[in-house]
């Protein structure tokens, strides 16, 4: 049991013997409190002054009498909630680190517990390897975030250099980076912005699933912010079975954003969704099966805000694999947004195949993350 406990900064209130506890902004618990105990004990917790064994002591102090037993299971029955934290659980960063992710920390509130603190999920970011393909609009916004989120080290990779198009969306580049490489580009901005993430750039274009596993060594997460060759997501998905590490991918086509992600092993993968596909395949129509009349070339409307969206809500996701605060919310299930439709969304998972051989070659259970989750209130 940690120092000393405080109550969350959550809104509750009382009247005639209830209380309501907003967990969340969507969600709140009511409590039968007639006696009035529960709410004095969430006031005395709300000061942050007091260890778990000093509460017995505060509460006879305002006219209730407990035992030991009674206050470990109202503590308990908190943290299940969610809404308890170690008071001095900031304490174990240095200063400097406190007050640059002091919003970093705060967020992480939303997911800690005791013996498990916000300062806990801050040094899992720090201390985490991602490797990070593409450099261009989504792969620029994915480094920003998480360089500003204190990820220990990113190895970037990207065969282009920087054009004057790029500028109107892809922000960690100026003029002046116009005709450098942007790996190297990319390097450069982490160091002036963030020195406490260490970026590796390699000017490379991706061939095969091997170049991935060889660059991805060490790494613990792949994130896949490029759309060539035409096969690069079954390979990455080949590479990360093989590097025993999840991997997220994602981008815009047309007027969709869609992101998703792989955890080899844990969920269906990418190879399963494309023997989906080819079944699907053969039941459409024959003038959908036939090659098309007129084809477009690709056409890039990725715009700032576009990509700052998919760039955000795909970093969203390589963190929640690298703290484990919550599961994985695309995890072989693609999250879209329509932007030319009213920002209509919309989640499509697929199964796994009985025809996918990495699947099959795995043992883990291809059903949800119930034991992602038991890890993360763990505290592993």
């Amino acid at each position: 049991m940690p120092e000393r406990l405080r109550l969350k900064s959550v809104t509750v209130h009382s009247s005639e013997g209830e209380l309501i506890l907003w967990q969340r902004a969507l969600k709140r618990v009511y409590i039968d409190d007639k006696a009035g105990s529960v709410a004095a004990i969430l006031e005395i917790l709300q000061t942050g002054e007091y260890r778990a064994s000093e509460l017995w002591q505060a509460m006879a102090r305002r006219g209730f009498k407990v035992t030991d037993q009674e206050i470990a299971a109202v503590l308990s029955a908190l943290d299940e909630l969610g809404v308890l934290e170690e008071a001095d659980g900031d304490g174990s960063l240095d200063a400097a680190t406190r007050d640059r992710h002091q919003s970093n920390l705060r967020f992480y509130d939303l997911f800690s517990r005791l013996g498990h603190t916000s300062a806990s999920f801050h040094r899992s970011a720090q201390q985490s390897r991602v490797l990070l393909l593409g450099a261009g609009g989504v792969g620029s916004g994915i480094l920003q975030s998480l360089a500003g989120l204190g990820v220990g080290e990113v190895t970037i990779v990207d065969i282009d250099t920087v054009e004057t198009k790029n500028l109107a969306r892809q922000f960690i580049y100026g003029p002046e980076a116009v005709g450098r490489p942007k790996v190297t580009a990319a390097r450069d901005w982490a160091a002036s912005y963030s020195p406490g993430t260490r970026v590796l750039p390699v000017h490379q274009r991706i061939a095969d699933a091997a170049s991935i596993v060889q660059l991805g060594a060490g790494a613990d997460i792949v994130v896949c912010a490029i759309d060539s060759p035409a096969s690069i997501h079954l390979m990455v998905n080949e590479a990360c079975f093989a590097l025993g590490v999840p991997f997220v991918a994602g981008g815009l086509s047309y007027s969709t954003l869609s992101y998703w992600s792989v955890d080899p092993g844990h969920t269906p993968c990418r190879l399963c969704l494309e023997h989906h596909r080819s079944d699907e395949a053969l039941t459409l129509p024959p003038i959908l099966q036939q090659v098309p009349l007129i084809e477009p070339g690709p056409v890039n409307r990725a715009t700032g805000p576009v990509v700052q969206l998919i760039s955000g809500l795909m970093s969203m996701e390589v963190m929640r694999y690298l703290t484990r605060t919550d599961p994985p919310v695309s995890a072989a299930a693609y999250q879209v947004i329509e932007l030319a439709d009213q920002m209509e969304t919309a989640r499509a998972p697929w199964q796994r195949h009985p025809a996918c051989e990495l699947c099959a070659a795995t043992t883990a259970p291809a059903s949800g993350h119930a034991e992602f989750a038991q890890t993360a209130r763990a505290g592993a």
